[in-house]
């Protein structure tokens, strides 16, 4: 149903000649996204950075291309069922519509590096891992208040909450390091891919 609304709208865009399109992703996974950006290019509309600020659940917007309009009628005549839940242009027949072909792969990888560059910027990051720390910590304080009402003795309530909150501390620390881990992983991984296609990686993006 994801795949069908976004694909609407993406299309709603294409026929009113719309020269930007917005999409914030419905998908967990990045690799549906990836995909759903490579299905918008044969559509007629390629990433253009990211539409909202750090710390909040990115926004794609896209840009019209200037040839769109011959984009999308050669990708309506060979994909004429793609609205109703049929195959989309470079994924795979059936159920799981966002799976790459393995001739479109490397194409879908590089569609996307873009974005995983602006996702990955410094300041758009730490704003994001930012966030999720101030969330680890305040349930890190709810779970000590709500320790008063079960506590038995002081020294119980202490040690308990020394305890739970020590495991949350120490799972948010690791998860912090570990994202940026992956953030940077991530980052150096598109843009190898953008340097051997021979495009610039793109400057970081001012968002409102």
């Amino acid at each position: 149903m994801a795949v069908r609304r976004e694909l609407q709208s993406l299309l709603g865009s294409e026929r009113q000649g719309r020269g930007r399109h917005r999409l914030r992703s419905p998908w967990l996974r990045r690799r549906k996204l990836a995909s759903f950006v490579y299905v918008a290019e044969q559509y007629g509309y390629r990433y253009d950075g990211l539409a909202s600020p750090p710390g909040t659940t990115p926004v794609l917007e896209f840009r019209r291309l200037p040839d769109a309009a011959e984009r999308a009628a050669r990708t309506h005549e060979h994909f004429p069922d793609a609205q109703r839940g049929g195959q989309l242009p470079g994924m795979r027949p059936g159920l799981r519509r966002l799976v790459p072909l393995a001739a479109t792969q490397r194409e879908v990888d590089l569609l996307f590096a873009p974005y995983v560059q602006d996702v990955t910027e410094e300041s758009y990051a730490r704003k994001g891992a930012r966030s999720g720390t101030v969330s680890g910590v305040v349930v890190m304080v709810v779970f000590a208040v709500a320790g008063v009402f079960y506590a038995d003795s002081v020294g119980d309530y202490l040690t308990t909450t020394g305890v739970i909150d020590g495991i949350l501390g120490l799972v948010v620390i690791t998860a912090y390091f570990w994202g940026r881990a992956a953030r940077r992983r991530a980052r150096d991984r598109s843009g190898r891919l953008l340097a051997r296609a021979g495009a610039e990686r793109p400057p970081p993006r001012a968002c409102p």
